[in-house]
């Protein structure tokens, strides 16, 4: 008798949904600068890499991971982002090995969730400690619920050592815990075996496999970082992350809220935790001062899954009025299509009021319109069928959402400094920056980064761009000088040409930009740029442009 594959329907939609988490991820994640927070997270795992001293900061088990990498491959872009897109994979497929408590179909909805949701797959992209922290932590409970108790250890003391906005997380599970959960509390076989798994993970992770045991103190450098944060703001207004939160969220949100009411509603006590924690981890962003926008993900995460729980009660055809489902879902799609038609006109005519009122009036009617065909149609035909084809449009209509802002992040195209989930401002014209250091270099040695450059800018993306030139032998003038464009010319400029290159581009709002719509559907918004200069010397230039002053040349 043949025997019967074991690759199910389910099993192939998990396949599907992590190709597709793989692509967002990992597709073009070279392809972007390192800007200031992520080049300050790649430089020390760089050094040690190289056999340097470095002063590891508050993300060593990000440092950990990525020195491995560094000691074995060529230091990239690509390889500095690498473990958080690989956590972010990891991140997606968890919610297979809770399908007995969410139910199958919502597994798969938040599985996707998390693979399309902007933030999840932005944060996946930056070289940074914060997926790692989010994603190791998650992936905790799971070996915890598993009963493999050292694991659960391990991957918690790699959460401790990831990043300080683990704290974050574990501040909202231990209220959670203390105030709302009832029960036995663990017995000393799972605590033990979990704290020798954290404690090696954290000597182990603190001293770099003991290469640096002078740095153990490394182990409370993300805690000491996150106390610090309490009395030093960071400049990211909390009306800022609740914009972000609307703005990215919008999906987990809409249905996250659905999702808690009726967990609250129906008793269901899985449910009601994760709204509370949901709530408290956006209450602690919000009050926190040292906050980043990434700290939302703490938010997102149990959003996606009450979001999955709520979509997963509509997964299938009703019995009873089945037309009148696919009727109201297709009305619904259209009445969204137009209303999406109706916003987009709106950034183009801001200078005319009236008609922008006219825009947002016919948006509002399309809304009105929607809603009252929603209840005609569940008064007259079934409630049940009205909300279904409701569910199955909004759901659609909201992946297609998510999908749209999670293929920014890999678009190089697009306009870097109006996101905002990377610390800090984005990185500007540095891939230009280099590539015009590399060609110096080679009209002059024949060879890219033979040249040493005199960095001039206290930028930690610029000392990752010259981490592979030689260093500027004393009493010698460096052929290549890098300065801040505000700042005076320097005494030997007049040996030198300048080119002016973009440092760095931030959002120029504080807390949400003049124009939402434009901002949500067009990322239009007004940037502030920081501006450097590269100066070389004359003699390495072709006469023709170490004769010509005009234009960019200084």
């Amino acid at each position: 008798m043949a025997r019967r594959s074991s690759l199910t329907l389910e099993t192939v939609a998990y396949i599907a949904i992590a190709a597709l988490a793989l692509l967002l991820r990992f597709g073009n994640l070279g392809g972007l600068p390192l800007n200031e927070g992520e080049a300050a997270a790649a430089l020390p795992a760089y050094r040690l890499a190289q056999g340097d001293a470095a002063e590891i900061g508050a993300q060593p088990g990000y440092s950990l991971l990525t020195t491995i990498l560094f000691s074995i491959l060529p230091s990239s872009e690509f390889i500095a982002r690498w473990w958080p897109a690989v956590f972010g994979l990891l991140l997606v497929l968890l919610p297979y090995f809770w399908r007995d408590v969410l139910g199958r179909r919502a597994a798969l909805v938040l599985a996707l969730g998390l693979a399309l949701d902007p933030g999840m797959v932005a944060v996946s992209r930056l070289a940074s400690g914060h997926m790692l922290a989010v994603a190791a932590s998650m992936m905790a409970l799971t070996a915890w619920r598993s009963a493999r108790y050292g694991l659960a250890g391990a991957l918690f003391g790699l959460a401790l050592l990831a990043a300080p906005t683990v704290y974050i997380g574990v501040l909202a599970f231990l209220l959670v815990w203390a105030f709302f959960v009832d029960g036995a509390r663990p017995a000393g076989a799972q605590w033990r075996p979990a704290a020798i798994g954290a404690a090696a993970m954290l000597v182990l992770g603190g001293t770099l496999f003991l290469q640096a045991p002078a740095g153990l103190g490394n182990m409370a450098a993300p805690l000491a970082e996150f106390a610090a944060g309490w009395a030093r703001p960071s400049g990211v207004s909390a009306l800022r992350v609740l914009f972000a939160l609307a703005g990215y969220g919008l999906p987990a949100l809409v249905f996250g809220l659905w999702g808690a009411a009726r967990a609250w509603r129906d008793k269901d006590r899985a449910g009601q935790l994760l709204s509370l924690f949901a709530m408290l981890a956006l209450a602690l962003v919000l009050v926190y001062p040292g906050r980043q926008v990434a700290d939302l993900l703490w938010t997102l995460a149990p959003l996606w899954a009450l979001a999955a729980q709520a979509l997963a009660r509509y997964l299938f055809v009703p019995q009873e009025e089945t037309r009148a489902a696919w009727g109201e879902a297709l009305l619904v799609i259209l009445l969204l299509a137009f209303l999406v038609l109706s916003l987009a006109r709106i950034p183009a005519n801001e200078v005319l009021p009236e008609l922008t009122r006219s825009y947002l009036l016919i948006a509002g009617g399309v809304v009105a319109l929607g809603t009252l065909a929603s209840l005609l149609i569940g008064l007259g035909w079934s409630g049940q069928a009205a909300t279904h084809g409701l569910a199955w449009a909004l759901g659609l209509f909201f992946a297609l959402f998510a999908l749209a802002g999670a293929t920014r992040a890999a678009n190089p195209a697009a306009a870097r400094g109006a996101e905002l989930w990377a610390p800090g401002p984005a990185a500007g014209q540095l891939d230009l920056l280099q590539d015009s250091l590399a060609d110096l270099s080679k009209y002059a040695s024949g060879q890219p980064g033979q040249l040493s450059v005199d960095v001039r800018v206290p930028s930690a993306a610029l000392a990752w761009q010259v981490r592979e030139f030689p260093a500027t032998p004393a009493n010698t003038a460096a052929p290549l000088i890098i300065t801040l464009a505000t700042e005076a010319e320097p005494a030997e400029a007049s040996a030198y040409r300048g080119q002016s290159f973009v440092l760095s581009s931030a959002p120029g709002w504080q807390h949400a930009p003049a124009s939402p719509i434009g901002w949500l559907l067009y990322r239009q918004t007004p940037q502030v740029h920081q501006h450097i200069i590269l100066w070389a010397a004359s003699g390495l230039l072709p006469q023709d442009l170490s004769s010509n002053t005009s234009g960019d040349t200084r």
